[in-house]
């Protein structure tokens, strides 16, 4: 439905007993196995003519059937003549939705923390640094796996599968192979290894706009970051190959890019993310962060308050008690 709505925004569903030209409805497609949320640009006694914003011709003249009145679910809330939309609704409740148990472990891991905090300062009426450095520690760890998660970008595309070459958009030839280049907004970051992965299509080439960095690289390769590059959004350009299946109907396609941060060796990272991208993410935060707390663990004494605190390494050196 773009520009109407982009795909990180969300709408309010209503209610709807007659559908009427103009509405945006959300209805479920038996077809694609999802909902989708089209515009209705004709109702017929057979069934309803569907229409995306952006699309140059009606699904139906793409192939697909009549929408039926019982696959409504809704019409969009509109006032004063506009569709009222919620700007970065859809992408907040995915990743709710998606990582929940981020979110879940997060809050567990606050109160267990805070409460035995609490139990040990009411005994002893001191903090020390150790129930200040653990609970941020887990936090921060929580915050960068869940940033990390979500700067992947990526792009889904179906495909109507035609018996005769056809030039509508969005249709390939039983059989045949097309390619198309896909481009991608994402934000970049020092240090980064990126996997790309594709689902109904093959990776042909991945290329970057000048500027960030030269040439092409190949799927999965790190961009070659300098230490003073500055973060910036950039493009990638993602040549891809497009098999058509051996019989009509439709073709879904999508391709994803997700940035890693360098704290493991690219392989490494590849390899996890094929177990899971969240297996990665938590991997590669990790491995950064751990670091940080095992110096701390050296040179700070843990058991001290921190108002008379003082270095393990003072200590080991002689300094004053």
């Amino acid at each position: 439905m773009s520009p109407t709505i982009d795909t990180d925004e969300g709408y309010v569903l209503v209610p709807v007993e007659t559908v009427q030209p103009g509405d945006v409805i959300t209805f479920y497609s038996e077809e694609r196995s999802t909902y989708v949320t089209h515009r209705a640009t004709q109702v017929t006694p057979d069934g309803i003519v569907t229409k995306g914003d952006g699309n140059p011709s009606t699904d139906q003249a793409s192939g697909y059937s009549l929408v039926s009145p019982s696959d409504v679910s809704g019409k969009l809330l509109t006032l004063g003549g506009s569709l009222v939309v919620i700007p970065y609704l859809g992408t907040v409740i995915g990743a709710i939705t998606s990582y929940w148990y981020l979110v879940a472990g997060a809050l567990a891991a606050y109160l267990l923390t805070s409460s035995g905090s609490d139990r040990r300062r009411t005994r002893k009426n001191v903090l020390r640094s150790r129930e200040v450095v653990l609970p941020v520690l887990v936090l921060v760890i929580v915050v960068s796996v869940a940033f990390v998660s979500m700067g992947a970008v990526g792009q889904t595309e179906v495909y109507t599968v035609t018996e005769q070459p056809t030039p509508l958009p969005s249709t390939l030839t039983v059989g045949e192979s097309e390619t198309e280049s896909i481009s991608l907004q994402m934000t970049t970051s020092p240090f980064a290894h990126v996997v790309t992965e594709a689902h109904g299509m093959e990776i042909v080439r991945t290329t970057l706009e000048p500027g960030v960095a030269d040439g092409s690289q190949p799927p999965g390769e790190a961009a070659g970051w300098l230490p003073w590059q500055p973060f910036e959004s950039s493009s990638r350009t993602v040549e891809t190959r497009i098999t058509a299946p051996e019989t009509a109907g439709s073709h879904s396609t999508s391709i994803r890019i997700h940035p890693y941060p360098a704290t493991l060796p690219e392989g490494i990272i590849t390899l996890l993310h094929e177990i899971h991208p969240l297996v990665a993410a938590i991997a590669t935060v990790v491995t950064g962060v751990l670091p940080l707390y095992v110096i701390y663990w050296l040179l700070v004494d843990s058991t001290v308050p921190l108002r008379s605190s003082r270095s393990r390494l003072e200590r080991t050196f002689g300094g004053r008690r």
